[in-house]
C-alpha cells in the first residue's frame, strides 16, 4: 500500500491553477482575460461572481470550460421566472416520503456541485431567490427540517441586464465580484 501524496502547498496549488486552468482559458478565449482573472480570484476566495453581458459574449462557454478544466462536479441551469426549486435542488425522494420523511434527492443537482453556474440569474422567481440566499452566503442547503452543508466553491451568475426589481437586491448583493463581458473588439479578432 502506498502512502497518499501530501496536499500541495498553497503556492503550488495557486501555480497549478494559473498554469493548468487560467492561462489555457485566456489562450482559448480572446479578449476575456479580465473575466478569467476574476473567475480565478472568485475560486480562490470562495466568493460568487456575477458576469454581465449581452448574448453571445462567451459567458456560458467560459464557465463551462472552467468547470471542465477543474474536473469537479459542475451544475449549470438557465433560470426563468417559471423555474421551480426542484429543478435546482432536486425532487423530494418519493420512497422516503412514503415512509414519512421529507428528504430531497440531490443526485446530480446543485447541492452536490463544487461549481455552480446560474445563467440568466435575474430571471429567477421569489421561490428560487429565497432558496438561493443561504446557498450563496453560507453554502448551506435548507429545505424544511433538512439542512446540509454544500461542497460549493463558487457560484457564477450571469445575466444580460442588471437587476431592476428591488426584490433582487438581496440576491445581487451576494455576488461581491462583478465583471462585464462584452463582445470582443474588432482589432483583437485579427
Amino acid at each position: 500500500m502506498t502512502a497518499a501524496a501530501p496536499d500541495p502547498s498553497p503556492e503550488d496549488a495557486a501555480r497549478r491553477l494559473v498554469e493548468d486552468v487560467l492561462e489555457p482559458l485566456k489562450a482559448s478565449f480572446v479578449g476575456k482575460d479580465e473575466v478569467v482573472d476574476l473567475l480565478g480570484v472568485s475560486l480562490v476566495a470562495g466568493e460568487n461572481l456575477f458576469i454581465l453581458g449581452p448574448p453571445g459574449t462567451a459567458k456560458s462557454a467560459l464557465v463551462r470550460e472552467l468547470g471542465r478544466r477543474l474536473g469537479g462536479r459542475t451544475f449549470e441551469y438557465l433560470l426563468t421566472r417559471f423555474t421551480e426549486p426542484n429543478e435546482l435542488f432536486g425532487p423530494f425522494d418519493i420512497r422516503r416520503l412514503r415512509e414519512g420523511e421529507l428528504v430531497t434527492n440531490v443526485e446530480g443537482m446543485l447541492p452536490e456541485a463544487s461549481l455552480v453556474f446560474l445563467d440568466e440569474l435575474l430571471n429567477a422567481n421569489s421561490a428560487i431567490l429565497n432558496g438561493l440566499l443561504m446557498v450563496l452566503n453560507e453554502r448551506i442547503f435548507r429545505r424544511g427540517r433538512e439542512t446540509r452543508p454544500l461542497p460549493t466553491l463558487m457560484v457564477v451568475g450571469a445575466s444580460n441586464h442588471l437587476p431592476e426589481d428591488d426584490a433582487l437586491q438581496a440576491l445581487f448583493d451576494r455576488f461581491l465580484l462583478r465583471v462585464r463581458c462584452d463582445n470582443v473588439p474588432e482589432e483583437k479578432l485579427v
